[in-house]
């Protein structure tokens, strides 16, 4: 191999590890931003389930008392 050869394939190996920086950047940012979304729906099932029980302890309470008209 001569010079202009090894200078080339060291330019396409600096060009493809550059690439590749940036797309760990990018994949890195995108799980961050996933992990994000992950935790406020987490939160929020955790608020919906907190409502769904507390809608059927009222719905309980509403049951178990009579009619209107007794």
């Amino acid at each position: 191999m001569n010079t202009n050869e090894i200078k080339d394939r060291l330019n396409e190996l600096e060009f493809k590890v550059a690439y590749q920086e940036d797309m760990i950047d990018s994949l890195n940012q995108s799980l961050a931003a996933q992990q994000q979304d992950l935790l406020m729906l987490q939160e929020q099932l955790q608020l919906l389930g907190k409502m769904l029980e507390s809608y059927r302890t009222q719905q309980a309470t509403i049951d178990n008392q009579p009619p209107p008209h007794y």
